[in-house]
C-alpha cells in the first residue's frame, strides 16, 4: 500500500533539496582531533559521532582505543560503543576491550560486551574474558556475554551448549531489555536453538505457561530460515490450541520461517475461519509471506474481503496483491472493495490490483469508462501494472486533455510506465514538451524516454543545455539521455551526481528510475556503490529494491561490499527478489561464496523453474566446480532455446562455453542457439561452440 500512499506519480526524475551526508572522511578527521581534546563533554560527544558515522569511521579506531585507555568514564563508555558500531574492523581495539571486562565498572562492562559481539569472529581473543561473566550474578552482564560468545563464536558447539540455557533462562527475566537481548541472541544463533526451544515450548505449554509458549514463538519468528524445524510443532498448535495469542504467533512465526509451502499454506488456510480476528488476520499475513506459493488459499483470502473486521479485509487483500497474478480470481472482489472503502481499504485494495496486474485491467478500465471517482487512483495503479495495461492506452490518452492537473500529469507518466506499447501518445506528449512551461513538461520528458522515442532526443538535448534554475527538469533530462546513450563519459559525469541525489527522493518512482539508470551504465557508476548500498538499507518498496540490487549487480564485483545488505533477500517471501538477489549473487562471483549454503537450501526447496534456473547458473558463477557444471548445463541448454529474455539466453549460451560439457543435446542447443535473432546470442553461442570443439 505504501506504493499507492507515496508514489505520486506526477512527476518523473525530479530533485528535491534533500542534502545527502557530508564526506565521511572529512567527518572523522575533525572528530578524531575532537577526541584528542581536553574538554571531556567535547571528546564524549565526538566518540558519540564516530560510531554514529559506523564503518566508515574505521580510520578513528586508534584514537578511539586511546579513549578507551586514558578517557573519563563518560568518554570511555562512548567510545567503546562507537567501536561496536564501527564493527569488525574494529577488532584491534579488541585486547582494550577485554581488558575492559576485567574492570569494575558493570556499564563499561555491559558497552564493552556489545562491542566485541558487534566486532564479531575477530573478538575471539576476548573468550577467556567473557565466558566467566557467564555466571554473573547480574543478568544483563551474563545475558550480553552469552549473545556475545555466541556471536563470536558461532561454529563452535561446546560455547552454544554453555549460552543457550543461559540465554533460555533470560527469557523469563523480568527485565524487558534483557529479555529482549536473549530472543534477539537465540533467534540469531537460528538452528541449533531450535531444538532447545521446542523441549522448553512444550515443557511450558504443559505447565499452562501461555505468556512463555508465546514468547518462544516469537523468537522462532525472528530466526525465520533458521527456525525450519520448529514446523511440524507450529502446525499443531494452529491445529490444537485454543488460545488465539499462541496461534496467531504460531501463524506468524510460519510465515517468517516461510518454508515447507506444501505444508505449512493448507495449515495456515484452515485458520482463516477462526473465531478470532487477530488469527485471522495474522493467518492471512503469514500466506502472503509465501507470495504465489499460497496461491491454493486465493479462494478463501477473497472471502475475507468480506469480513465484518476492517484490519482482516487489509491483511486478506494484502495477502492477495503478495500471492500476485496468481490471484486474479479476487480481482472482481478487490475492485467492489476498492470502490466501497474506506480510505484503508481503497488503497490497500488498488495496490493489490496493481500487484495482480494484467488480470486487473478490464475492471480498472470500466472505472475510468464509469468517471470513477477514484479515477487519479486508477491512473496511478494502470501505471504500477505498466506494460501489462496496454488495453487501457486509448483512455489515458483521452485524459492527455483533462483539465484535471494532477490527472494530467498522472496519465503522462502512466503512459510512460507502459513503454514502446503507448508510442500512439507520442505526438501529443511531443507538443507537450515543446509547448509546456510546467511539471508536465518533466513528465513528457520522463514517459517519451520510457517510449524509446528517438524524435524526442533533440529537444530533450536542448533543455539538457538549456540554462536553467529548474533543477528538476535538468536531472530528468540527463536521466533521459543517459537512458538513450548510458555509456557515453559525458553524459554519465553529468547525470551520476543528481541520480545518485534521486536515491533519497521521497517518491519510489523517482527513486526506482533513479537506480535504474545508475544501473545501465554498468561499471562506470563504482562512485555510486556507497549511496546504493545506504538506500537499499532503507528502502521498503520491493520494485526499488530491485532496481537497487540490479544497479549493484550491473556495477559487479566493485559492489561486492554490498552483499551484506543483499544476502537478506536470497530468502525473501517475495520471488522477485529472491531472483535479483540471487542474479546480483553471480555477478559478484567468488567473493559471494559465504551464501552458497543459502543458495543450495533454495535450490532444494523452490519449486519454481525459473528460480532454480537463475540458482543453478549463480551457483556455477560463485563456486565454479565440475559438479555444478554437469548439474547446470542441461537446464542452460534449455534456456538458451526456450527463454523469452535473450539476455537470458545470451548468460546460458556464455556458460556453455564456459562449462566445457560437449554432450550431443548442448551442442544441438547451441547450434539452434546460432541462429537467434539476437545478434548477441547468435555470436555468443557461436563462440561456446567454438569452445567445445577446440
Amino acid at each position: 500500500m505504501r506504493q499507492l500512499l507515496t508514489a505520486g506519480l506526477t512527476l518523473a526524475i525530479c530533485l528535491l533539496a534533500t542534502p545527502l551526508l557530508l564526506s565521511a572522511s572529512m567527518d572523522v578527521n575533525k572528530l578524531v582531533q575532537e577526541l584528542k581534546s581536553n574538554n571531556e563533554d567535547a571528546q564524549a560527544l565526538a566518540a558519540h559521532q564516530l560510531g554514529e558515522l559506523g564503518p566508515s569511521a574505521k580510520a578513528a579506531v586508534p584514537a578511539l582505543i586511546s579513549v578507551v585507555k586514558e578517557g573519563s568514564v563518560a568518554a570511555r563508555s562512548e567510545a567503546i560503543t562507537a567501536l561496536g558500531k564501527i564493527g569488525p574492523d574494529a577488532s584491534a581495539a579488541v585486547p582494550e576491550l577485554a581488558k575492559v571486562l576485567r574492570g569494575y565498572s558493570v556499564i563499561l562492562k555491559y558497552n564493552a560486551l556489545q562491542a566485541l559481539r558487534q566486532i564479531g569472529p575477530g573478538a575471539k581473543p576476548a573468550l577467556k574474558q567473557i565466558m566467566p561473566l557467564l555466571e554473573s550474578n547480574n543478568s544483563y552482564l551474563k545475558i550480553s556475554a552469552a549473545w556475545a560468545a555466541a556471536k563470536i563464536d558461532p561454529e563452535n558447539q561446546e560455547t552454544l551448549k554453555q549460552v543457550i540455557p543461559i540465554l533460555l533462562e533470560g527469557l523469563n527475566i523480568s527485565i524487558n531489555e534483557v529479555r529482549n537481548d536473549a530472543a534477539l541472541a537465540l533467534a540469531q544463533i537460528g538452528a541449533p536453538a531450535v531444538k532447545p526451544l521446542l523441549t522448553t515450548l512444550k515443557h511450558e505449554h504443559e505447565a499452562n505457561h501461555n505468556q512463555e509458549c508465546q514468547q518462544i514463538c516469537d523468537v522462532l519468528a525472528q530466526m525465520g530460515a533458521g527456525g525450519e524445524s520448529a514446523i511440524p510443532t507450529l502446525i499443531k498448535i494452529l491445529e490444537k490450541v485454543d488460545d488465539p495469542n499462541l496461534v496467531w504467533r504460531a501463524a506468524h512465526a510460519l510465515g517468517n520461517i516461510r518454508s515447507q509451502p506444501e505444508k505449512v499454506v493448507p495449515a495456515l488456510t484452515t485458520v482463516l475461519t477462526n473465531k478470532s480476528e487477530i488469527v485471522r488476520a495474522n493467518a492471512a499475513i503469514s500466506l502472503g509471506d509465501f507470495g504465489p506459493e499460497a496461491k491454493s488459499a486465493v479462494p478463501a483470502l477473497t472471502k475475507l474481503l468480506s469480513d465484518p473486521e476492517l484490519n482482516v479485509k487489509l491483511d486478506a487483500a494484502t495477502a492477495l496483491g503478495a500471492i500476485g497474478p496468481d490471484a486474479a480470481s479476487a480481482v472482481p472482489e478487490l475492485a467492489s472493495a476498492m470502490q466501497a472503502g474506506p480510505v484503508s481499504l481503497t488503497l490497500t485494495s488498488a495496490s493489490a490490483l496493481a500487484a495482480i496486474g494484467d488480470a486487473s485491467v478490464p475492471a480498472l478500465n470500466k472505472m475510468l469508462q464509469d468517471d470513477s471517482p477514484l479515477k487519479l487512483l486508477v491512473v496511478h495503479v494502470l501505471g504500477e501494472i505498466g506494460t501489462g495495461a496496454g488495453a487501457s492506452i486509448p483512455e489515458l490518452i483521452k485524459l492527455l486533455d483533462s483539465t484535471d492537473p494532477e490527472v494530467k500529469m498522472s496519465a503522462i507518466t502512466s503512459l510512460g510506465e507502459m513503454g514502446p506499447a503507448a508510442k500512439k501518445a507520442e505526438p501529443q506528449l511531443l507538443e507537450i514538451l515543446k509547448s509546456a512551461q510546467d511539471r508536465t513538461r518533466n513528465a513528457a520528458v520522463f514517459a517519451l524516454s520510457k517510449m524509446g522515442s528517438k524524435a524526442a532526443i533533440p529537444e530533450i538535448k536542448k533543455l539538457a543545455a538549456e540554462s536553467s534554475d529548474d533543477e528538476r527538469l535538468q536531472l530528468v533530462c540527463a536521466w533521459a539521455l543517459v537512458r538513450n546513450n548510458p555509456h557515453d563519459p559525458e553524459t554519465i559525469k553529468t547525470a551520476l551526481p543528481g541520480l545518485t541525489k534521486a536515491l533519497t527522493d521521497e517518491r519510489p518512482l523517482v527513486r526506482r528510475e533513479a537506480a535504474n539508470a545508475i544501473s545501465l551504465m554498468g561499471p562506470e557508476a563504482k562512485s555510486a556503490i556507497p549511496a546504493l548500498t545506504a538506500a537499499l538499507k532503507e528502502e521498503e518498496n520491493p520494485r526499488v529494491i530491485q532496481e537497487l540490487i540490479t544497479a549493484l549487480a550491473e556495477i559487479g564485483p566493485a559492489a561486492a561490499p554490498a552483499i551484506s545488505a543483499i544476502a537478506p533477500y536470497l530468502n525473501s517471501g517475495n520471488v522477485d527478489l529472491r531472483l535479483v538477489a540471487t542474479y546480483a549473487m553471480a555477478r559478484f562471483g567468488k567473493v559471494a561464496k559465504a551464501e552458497v549454503p543459502q543458495l543450495e537450501k533454495t535450490l532444494k526447496s523452490s519449486n519454481n523453474n525459473m528460480e532454480n534456473a537463475v540458482t543453478l547458473w549463480a551457483l556455477t558463477k560463485i563456486d565454479p566446480t565440475p559438479q555444478r557444471a554437469e548439474k547446470a548445463a542441461p537446464v542452460m541448454a534449455k534456456v538458451v532455446t526456450d527463454h523469452p529474455n535473450p539476455d537470458a539466453r545470451l548468460e546460458a549460451a556464455i556458460s556453455l562455453g564456459e562449462y566445457g560439457i560437449k554432450t550431443p543435446e548442448i551442442k544441438q542447443a547451441l547450434e539452434a542457439a546460432s541462429k537467434d535473432q539476437d545478434p548477441r546470442v547468435k555470436k555468443a553461442a557461436a563462440a561456446a561452440l567454438k569452445k567445445l570443439s577446440s
